[in-house]
């Protein structure tokens, strides 16, 4: 394959002034970005002509590489599919000039990479054997001081917001921004009489699931999928859940009260939030208008059986892999023996009410489709390796009859010369002759070279195909007891459509190279 230019562009969410959704910056858009890169690359005579793929990461910080169309740009560049790396400037490749140090003194030299940073003038095949200099690191430090001082900023900002018990998070369901003040909500004609709607059900008598069940048949939006409406984001329509409704029921925002607080980063970039005791919570009474009265809530609240927090217990999950073939949502586990979908309690009429299997049925399927896929994997290995040996023979014999030629022509070579003393050949003539078998020669030494290079690749792949043999012959050797117990090390998902069909998806594509890992085999 031949090797690309990769085209990286990114944009963070910092780069847009959230209130109207439009760019801070017109200049780092994808667009511009995108126009900057090409232009640059359609001028440079030397990369016009190499294909280039691009990568996007939008709505994705620099403070971190931790991006799905970068991660899959390291793939391919770990592959040698990608010869060059392009970007607008280096705070769009990243933030952190440590990470960002470490791939362009380190990585990308060592994996054969060239690293193009348009505005910053830098391009690494003209820095060879050096270090990036001073000014580019200085840079790219600053970068990282700025991303790191706009966080303090923000959080201080959002901080005093949530000390005034002001909105500063995610709408509540039933609410909406006020237009003139952007940290006001106000109650939404659409949403907040289906809220109104669930305390009173609630407050009757009804279970949250009813309720869920009669969203459903009359394809009320859930939350996420009106903010996806409002934002015109097309996404699989979610459900109603008892869930939902438990949340909504619960929210204390809904009788006119702010809570802000609830919850805080200890540090910045810190990935996960703790929860802030009850007493520091920022609370304010009629800060918006209330969908419903505190007596409701109560009532409310009080109608429902909360289930009392227990001590976290730490529980096999290495089954978990089943999933209903009608709506995608995981089984639920009843009593540790039976597998069923719980989305059909929430419908009426649901082809998930079919979706019900015994643990031990499931399991006995599965394992007879493990023991076949390795009976299929010793099929295919040994169908291999004799196709390697074929291939093997195949390239001796002609590996052979060019290195004969090869060496017929360098005899040639000495009695053309042997002629040429002789006075048989004019200096002419001479030339003439050794600069033809030179030519030769030069072709029989590059088909040399690639016989030599698929001999060398078969051998290693013969090499491989002997291993997994020796490693699946000790595979089938395992006690069913042992092969039962890791059964789910080779299963990416089971899809259950009914009491007799389900699919399964296996983690590995080559099954016995990856089960002897968990199994601790060795060769």
């Amino acid at each position: 394959m031949e090797r690309q230019i990769a085209i990286y562009l990114r944009l963070s969410v910092e780069d847009a002034d959230k209130r109207t959704g439009k760019m801070k910056d017109v200049s780092n858009s994808i667009a511009s970005q995108r126009l900057l890169i090409n232009r640059y690359l359609d001028q440079d005579a030397m990369l016009c002509q190499v294909p280039r793929i691009e990568f996007c990461d939008d709505g994705f910080s620099g403070t971190n590489f931790h991006r799905p169309s970068f991660t899959h740009m390291m793939e391919l560049v770990r592959k040698r599919e990608i010869s060059c790396v392009i970007v607008k400037d280096l705070s769009r490749f990243g933030r952190d000039y440590l990470e960002v140090g470490d791939y362009l003194e380190h990585i990308f030299p060592f994996l054969g990479v060239r690293f193009i940073s348009i505005n910053d003038d830098y391009d690494s095949s003209k820095h060879k054997g050096e270090t990036i200099g001073m000014n580019f690191a200085f840079k790219n430090l600053i970068y990282d001081y700025y991303s790191k001082d706009l966080s303090r900023k923000v959080k201080s900002a959002m901080g005093m917001r949530q000390r005034e018990a002001t909105y500063v998070s995610c709408v509540p369901y039933g609410y909406k921004i006020q237009s003139e003040a952007k940290h006001q909500l106000v109650m939404d004609a659409e949403t907040a009489p289906i809220v109104y709607r669930i305390f009173q059900e609630v407050i009757a008598g009804k279970s949250c699931t009813a309720i869920a069940r009669e969203l459903n048949a009359e394809g009320v939006p859930t939350p996420s999928e009106y903010k996806n409406i409002i934002r015109k984001n097309a996404v699989i329509r979610p459900q109603w859940t008892h869930h939902t409704i438990y949340n909504i029921i619960g929210n204390l925002k809904y009788t006119g009260t702010m809570v802000n607080h609830t919850r805080e980063s200890r540090h910045i970039r810190d990935k996960s939030q703790r929860r802030v005791p009850k007493e520091e919570w920022y609370v304010r009474e009629n800060a918006h208008e209330a969908i419903v009265s505190q007596e409701e809530y109560e009532a409310a609240n009080s109608a429902i059986q909360r289930r009392h927090k227990t001590a976290r217990k730490s529980h096999d999950c290495s089954d978990r892999v089943y999933f209903c073939g009608h709506c995608g949502g995981k089984l639920e586990k009843a009593n540790g023996t039976v597998f069923a979908c719980p989305f059909h309690r929430y419908h009426k009429s649901s082809p998930c009410q079919d979706v019900r299997w015994k643990k031990s049925k499931l399991e006995e399927i599965i394992f007879e489709a493990l023991k076949k896929q390795i009976q299929i994997a010793q099929i295919n290995v040994d169908s291999y390796k004799a196709e390697t040996k074929h291939r093997s023979d195949d390239a001796i014999i002609q590996l052979t009859l060019l290195q004969s030629q090869y060496e017929f022509i360098n005899r040639e070579k000495v009695t053309r010369y042997e002629e040429y003393h002789e006075g048989k050949l004019t200096v002419e003539e001479y030339l003439e002759v050794k600069q033809q078998l030179m030519v030769k020669q030069s072709v029989l030494k590059e088909q040399i070279d690639d016989y030599k290079a698929k001999l060398e690749e078969i051998r290693k792949r013969q090499e491989i195909s002997e291993e997994k043999q020796t490693l699946i012959a000790q595979i089938s050797g395992i006690s069913d007891k042992v092969l039962k117990s890791h059964l789910y090390d080779a299963i990416e998902k089971v899809l259950v459509f009914d009491e007799e069909t389900i699919q399964i998806i296996w983690k590995f594509d080559d099954l016995p190279d990856n089960l002897d890992k968990s199994m601790g085999v060795s060769a």
